[in-house]
């Protein structure tokens, strides 16, 4: 997967992120649920609870066989982009 990012002064990032690398998190994500709970207003708790870390990482995987798919193309009035591709 890969993350390009394209700020408002023209500067431009490229950010990749290995499948395997986002499934490692995935794989953690009970931990990093119990450290984000500290920051996350108590209105929205719930939709973090509701994730199912098992199913999104099997959907990863599906990912993986549409190599190419953009799933993010935003571009914002400040000239801001963000682009996600597999």
């Amino acid at each position: 997967m890969r993350v390009y990012l394209k700020i408002e002064n023209g500067r431009r990032y490229f950010i990749p992120a290995p499948i395997w690398l986002i499934k490692a998190g995935l794989g953690m994500g009970g931990f990093g649920v119990r450290i984000a709970k500290k920051h996350i207003p108590e209105d929205q708790i719930a939709y973090v609870e509701s994730i199912d870390f098992r199913k999104l990482k099997e959907a990863i995987d599906v990912l993986k066989e549409y190599k190419g798919l953009n799933m993010v193309d935003i571009k914002a009035k400040d000239g801001t982009e963000v682009k996600i591709v597999i």
